[in-house]
C-alpha cells in the first residue's frame, strides 16, 4: 500500500478487482479501534511484571518514574497523532514515517516495530502459560512442569491466532472484554490495599524519600517499556470507520488511561513493598500482595487475570504485526501473498499464519531446553522494546518534515517532536547499555559481608533477608550484610529481579 492510497468513498465495500486483496475497510468502530491499543499495550501484566521491578530502581519515587514515563510516551503519542489525523493506512508508523522521512528510513522504523509486535507477542505468549499454570497449580494440576507449559503455549498460540483470522472486530472486541476483566481484578486489589492500609497520604512517596535522580531516571526508562503497543490501532488505519478521529483518540486514551493506572498501581503496590520490599523479589507479587492486604483468596483471579491479559496482547500483537507485513507485501516490498486478504473474513491472514510459528517456536524452543517462563518473558519483553523505540523516535523525526510538507508546522509540534525524540533517545541509549551489562557478566552469584568499595543500583538482597531498593548509584555502600565484591562493581537486576538473581557489571 503506497503512502497516498485513500479510503473508499463507501467503506466496507471492495471492488470486484481488489477481493481478496481489500482489508475490511471501515468496519471498525471506535471502541473497537481504542480495544487495539488497550489490548495490545497490555495493562494488566504490566501493573503485574513492571511495577516491583521499577521499584526496586526507583524505590519509593516509583510513582515519578511512572509519572516520567508517562509524559515521554504522550510526547510520542503526540507526534504520532499528527500523522493519524491526516493519513490513513494499514502500515501503521511504517507508513507515517515514509510520509516524513522517505521509504528508505521508515524501512528501518517499520521493521523495527514488527521486530516488536513479534517480540512481544511471544513473550505474552510465555506468559499466558506461565500465569495460567499458576492458576491451575492452585486448583491441583502440576501445570508448572515442562511438558505442561508447552502443551500451554501450543493451545494458546493456536488460541491467539485463530481470532485475527476471524476478523479485526471479532479480536479486538474480546480482547478488550478479557483486558477489562483483568483489570477489575488489579483494581480489586488495589483497592484491598488502600483500605489495609487505611486512607492515609503516603508522603514518602510524594517526596521519593530514599530515592535518587538516578534511581528514578532509571526507573523510567524500564516503565516506558510498559507503555508499547498503544500506538498499534493506527494498523487498523483502513479498516476503523472514522480513522482520523478514532485513532488519534485511541492513541491518546491508551496512553494516558494507562499512566494513570500505573501511577495508581505503583503507589498501592510499593504501600505493600513498604512493610516487606522482599515482596517486590517475587515470581507473582500481586499474589503475595495479596495475602498482605488479607484478600488471599484473590490470588486465583489475579492468575487468570494476568493470563488472559497475557493472551488478549498476544492476539492484539498478531493483529498489528500482519498489518505492518500487509502493508509491505502491498508495496511489492515483501512478496505480494502477504498482501492478501482471507476471502470470507478480509484479513491479511497468509501475514498472521506467516508470523504466528515465528511467535510460538521461540519460546517453545527455549521451555523446551529448560528456559523458565518467567526469564522467557523478560528477556523477549526487553528485546522486543528496542524494535518499538526505534520506530516511536523515527515517526518523532518524521513528525516536523510531514507537517512542514502540508503547511501545518508549527512552534508546539517543533518542540513535542524535539523533546520526544531525545527523550525516547535516551530511553533508548539507557537501555542498551543496561543490556549490554547484563550481557558481559551474566547471573553472577553474589555472597559474603560487607566492601566499603561497593556501590548499587538496584538491590535484591540487603541486611536482614529484607529487600532494600534503589540505594545511591553515586554513593558508596557499606554495612551488615552488603556482598563482597571488588571494589568499583555494582550489582544491576532489570527483568530478572523478579526471580531474586542479581547480575554484576563492570563499572
Amino acid at each position: 500500500m503506497s503512502t497516498s492510497e485513500k479510503l473508499p468513498d463507501v467503506g466496507g465495500v471492495p471492488s470486484a478487482a481488489s477481493a481478496g486483496r481489500d482489508l475490511a475497510r471501515r468496519s471498525a468502530t471506535g471502541f473497537e479501534v481504542f480495544g487495539q491499543s488497550l489490548a495490545a499495550t497490555g495493562p494488566s501484566i504490566a501493573v503485574a511484571g513492571t511495577v516491583a521491578v521499577v521499584y526496586l530502581t526507583a524505590g519509593r519515587g516509583t510513582i515519578w518514574s511512572y509519572v516520567l514515563a508517562t509524559v515521554v510516551v504522550v510526547l510520542v503519542g503526540l507526534s504520532i497523532a499528527q500523522f493519524a489525523r491526516r493519513t490513513a493506512a494499514a502500515g501503521s508508523l511504517y507508513t507515517y514515517t515514509a510520509s516524513g522521512l522517505g521509504r528508505g528510513t521508515a524501512f528501518a522504523g517499520g521493521w523495527g516495530l514488527i521486530f516488536g509486535y513479534i517480540g512481544i507477542a511471544a513473550a505474552c505468549l510465555a506468559g499466558t502459560a506461565l500465569y495460567f499454570g499458576a492458576f491451575l497449580v492452585k486448583l491441583g494440576v502440576q501445570a508448572e512442569s515442562r511438558p505442561w507449559q508447552l502443551g500451554l503455549l501450543v493451545v494458546f498460540l493456536l488460541l491467539t491466532v485463530a481470532t485475527p483470522i476471524r476478523g479485526v472486530r471479532i479480536s479486538t472486541r474480546l480482547s478488550v472484554t478479557l483486558e477489562i476483566v483483568s483489570l477489575i481484578a488489579i483494581g480489586v486489589l488495589l483497592v484491598a490495599l488502600f483500605v489495609h492500609f487505611g486512607a492515609r497520604v503516603d508522603t514518602s512517596q510524594l517526596k521519593a524519600s530514599g530515592s535518587n535522580a538516578t534511581g528514578i531516571a532509571l526507573g523510567t526508562v524500564l516503565a516506558v517499556g510498559a507503555f508499547v503497543g498503544f500506538e498499534s490501532s493506527a494498523s487498523l488505519g483502513l479498516e476503523a470507520r472514522a480513522p482520523h478521529r478514532a485513532i488519534p483518540r485511541a492513541v491518546l486514551f491508551t496512553v494516558l488511561g494507562a499512566g494513570v493506572l500505573y501511577i495508581i498501581g505503583a503507589y498501592g503496590e510499593v504501600l505493600g513493598f513498604g512493610t516487606a520490599a522482599s515482596l517486590a523479589q517475587g515470581s507473582a507479587p500481586l499474589n503475595e500482595l495479596a495475602a498482605v492486604a488479607g484478600v488471599g483468596w484473590l490470588a486465583y483471579f489475579l492468575d487468570l487475570a494476568v493470563a488472559v491479559s497475557a493472551a488478549a496482547c498476544v492476539s492484539a500483537s498478531l493483529n498489528a504485526a500482519a498489518r505492518a507485513v500487509y502493508s509491505l507485501g502491498r508495496e511489492d516490498i515483501l512478496p505480494s501473498s502477504f498482501g492478501s486478504t482471507h476471502s470470507k473474513f478480509r484479513t491479511p491472514h497468509v501475514a498472521i499464519l506467516t508470523l504466528a510459528p515465528v511467535v510460538g517456536i521461540v519460546p517453545f524452543v527455549l521451555v523446551a531446553v529448560g528456559t523458565s517462563p518467567l526469564n522467557i518473558f523478560g528477556y523477549l519483553g526487553t528485546l522486543a522494546t528496542f524494535g518499538y523505540l526505534l520506530a516511536y523516535a523515527l515517526v518523532s523525526i518524521a513528525a516536523p518534515v510531514f507537517l512542514r510538507r502540508r503547511g501545518a508546522l508549527t512552534p508546539v509540534a517543533v518542540a513535542v517532536s524535539v523533546l520526544a525524540t531525545a527523550t525516547i533517545g535516551y530511553v533508548f541509549y539507557k537501555g542498551v547499555s543496561v543490556a549490554v551489562m547484563i550481557g558481559q557478566v551474566d547471573a553472577l552469584e553474589v555472597r559474603g559481608g560487607p566492601h566499603p568499595g561497593n556501590r548499587r543500583v538496584m538491590r535484591g538482597v540487603a541486611s536482614d533477608g529484607i529487600a532494600q531498593p534503589a540505594v545511591d548509584a553515586g554513593r558508596d555502600v557499606a554495612g551488615h550484610g552488603d556482598p563482597v565484591q571488588p571494589p568499583g562493581q555494582v550489582i544491576i537486576v532489570v527483568d530478572r529481579v523478579m526471580l531474586g538473581d542479581p547480575v554484576i557489571e563492570q563499572d
